[in-house]
């Protein structure tokens, strides 16, 4: 009797676990088709998380790296990253201070007269590396003249360039601090012109060096190209530094220019002491005293006191009313 209560108790609780896991598997098949799964963990779980144990004073210390990392790492980076950016700030200071020039190099635009006759001083053509010079050869009265044969230059620290049937050439530098002469033949002349060339001078202190960017040389003789119709030689100021300087655009500092109205272009006029100073692109029709002219076609003219002038713009006679003070 006892074994048969004992057998019923096992039955009625083997049989509850059954339905307990029946029901269960399928509550999960009706949740997901097989083979898939709903990411969600059965009703009445939970998944255990990740936590790391904490550490604990009495936990043993990490062994001390081998000797063979720390060589391995001092050759690898034997700088830290704050010295490497030290080091690269002092790097880019040094190549600034090597590439940047000693010098400041102030280019410039001029023009000035050669002296063919004997015992003359060669002209001076001042160029640097980096800079070179541009040379336009004009007579006396501005019309250009063309070289007749390639420049020859005495130095291989400097390198001549011309173009043939023109008036052009250039002086290109290599190295710095260096002289030497250039010969250039123009057509027509009996005579060489010889320059003296330099891309420095190494006596001087001074920090700043002007260079003759483009330089108009001036032959003191009607060329080949000249105009039967140019102003006679002795109205030409060839060697007058104050025509010069009006030309070249930096007058004397007593020079004041004065107010002119009229329809020409490209005209300024001065002021100094008793006399007008005229520099312009057209022709002037009035009778003057003085005349300077640049390759560019550019005309310096010295006249007396006068508060009207005429000129010839585009083939037409236009009038430069002048404010005289």
């Amino acid at each position: 009797m006892k074994t048969q209560i004992v057998l019923a108790f096992w039955l009625a609780a083997t049989g509850y676990a059954w339905a307990a896991d029946s029901s269960t598997a399928s509550s999960e098949n009706a949740a997901a088709p097989a083979g898939w799964s709903t990411g969600q963990s059965p009703v009445g779980t939970s998944t255990p998380s990740a936590v790391p144990p904490k550490a604990s004073p009495n936990d043993p210390l990490p062994p001390p790296p081998s000797p063979q990392f720390n060589q391995a790492l001092e050759s690898v980076a034997p700088l830290t990253a704050e010295e490497i950016r030290k080091l690269r700030g002092k790097t880019s200071e040094n190549d600034k201070a090597i590439i940047a020039p000693m010098q400041t190099i102030v280019p410039r635009i001029s023009a000035l007269t050669i002296d063919l006759s004997p015992g003359a001083s060669l002209p001076l053509v001042r160029t640097a590396v980096n800079y070179p010079s541009s040379l336009s050869f004009i007579d006396s009265t501005g019309a250009p003249w063309k070289l007749g044969a390639a420049p020859f230059t005495g130095s291989p620290d400097f390198t001549t360039f011309w173009i043939p049937n023109s008036p052009v050439m250039v002086i290109y530098a290599s190295k710095p601090y260096v002289s030497a002469n250039v010969t250039v033949y123009l057509e027509g002349l009996s005579v060489p012109v010889v320059l003296t060339v330099t891309s420095g001078e190494p006596d001087s202190k001074a920090t700043v060096w002007t260079v003759d960017s483009r330089l108009d040389a001036r032959i003191p003789r009607r060329g080949p190209a000249a105009l039967a119709s140019a102003a006679p030689e002795r109205r030409i100021g060839l060697h007058d530094n104050i025509l010069q300087a009006f030309l070249d655009g930096v007058p004397p500092k007593e020079a004041r220019r004065l107010k002119a109205t009229g329809d020409v272009p490209e005209t300024t006029v001065w002021q100094f002491g008793d006399d007008l100073y005229v520099r312009s692109r057209a022709d002037l029709r009035d009778e003057f005293e003085a005349t300077l002219s640049s390759a560019d076609g550019t005309h310096l003219w010295r006249l007396p006191l006068t508060p009207y002038l005429s000129f010839s713009v585009m083939g037409r006679t236009t009038a430069l009313n002048i404010a005289l003070e």
